[in-house]
């Protein structure tokens, strides 16, 4: 039998078991692993660390995923070839593929002048969550083969446990009001979780045009709330919506950003009241002093024609 064979499926890819412990963090999720039989004579590559952010990840968005790979056997693997397989619900755009002429075992790795662990590669991948993705855990592959470049010969699949979960909420937003003083905004929280410190900004383009602040802190709203927000949008007869940008905090401690695109009628009269009140004022005062200098007039004129009688 091919001594390459029996290398591989005696060594070097046996099947991994988790132990140690699990790190989760509000950011990311780092596992463990390492590999119950070592064999002296030969390379024996293991998953050492499995990390991925953020934790746990959500439908819909993406993720980065980091494998530590370390041959913990003796003797060199060579023509390594590491294939991400990601299945329902995950993809990628990305290049899942990477190929490694050697890594040193750990005899030869401890000779080899290095500036980092010549038996160990790191692997990064990044990987889209499916927008109708379970709640739970879903499961990555990662394919491994030596010594040939045909994965489909002979072959290991690592599984590679990832949670999905269910951190995020929605907004809904409609324009509540628009006067001459401003345009009002209703901001709900229609999601099954809380939002904390949760701000909302205006996005000005050709269109959009404001005066005052573009941005308001609105604080934290529960699942069911909602608040108002105003902004001071001059009217434009070609503006029809706008866009709002949500920003929030989720239960697991990541912020994230939502774009709201609202219907709008922006009031034509908006900051215009001052200078028509003070407009309107001045004519009332004007028309006023006239009558009291033309008044004075005809009293003086008056009693100057009854003297001279």
């Amino acid at each position: 039998m091919n001594t390459n064979k029996l290398l591989l499926s005696a060594a070097i890819f046996s099947v991994l078991l988790i132990i140690v412990t699990n790190s989760v963090s509000a950011q990311f999720y780092t596992q463990n692993y390492t590999n119950p039989t070592l064999s002296s004579n030969n390379q024996n590559l293991v998953i050492q660390v499995l990390k991925y952010e953020p934790y746990p990840v959500n439908a819909g968005d993406w993720f980065d995923l980091w494998l530590e790979v370390q041959n913990i056997g003796s003797g060199d693997a060579k023509n390594v070839r590491f294939q991400l397989s990601p299945d329902y619900p995950f993809s990628s755009t990305d290049s899942l593929v990477n190929e490694y002429p050697v890594i040193y075992g750990a005899t030869s790795a401890n000779l080899v002048k290095m500036p980092v662990d010549a038996s160990t590669v790191i692997l990064k991948y990044r990987v889209k969550v499916a927008d109708n993705a379970p709640y739970g855990t879903s499961n990555l592959k990662l394919i491994v083969s030596v010594n040939n470049k045909d994965p489909s010969v002979q072959s290991v699949q690592y599984i590679l446990p990832i949670e999905i979960g269910k951190t995020k909420t929605d907004f809904d937003v409609v324009m509540q009001d628009s006067t001459s003083q401003g345009t009002s905004f209703a901001i709900a929280n229609i999601g099954e979780n809380s939002a904390t410190a949760v701000s909302v900004k205006i996005k000005k383009d050709e269109l959009v045009k404001t005066t005052g602040s573009e941005g308001s802190i609105l604080g934290n709203l529960a699942q069911g709330d909602f608040t108002t927000v105003t902004f001071q949008i001059y009217p434009n007869q070609n503006l029809q919506n706008a866009t709002l940008e949500i920003s929030y905090t989720d239960i697991a401690g990541v912020r994230n950003v939502i774009e709201k695109v609202v219907p709008v009628n922006i009031n034509s009269n908006f900051g215009q009241t001052n200078t028509k009140t003070s407009s309107s004022s001045s004519g009332k005062y004007l028309y006023l002093g006239f009558g009291i200098v033309l008044g004075v007039i005809v009293v003086l004129g008056y009693r100057k024609i009854r003297k001279k009688k």
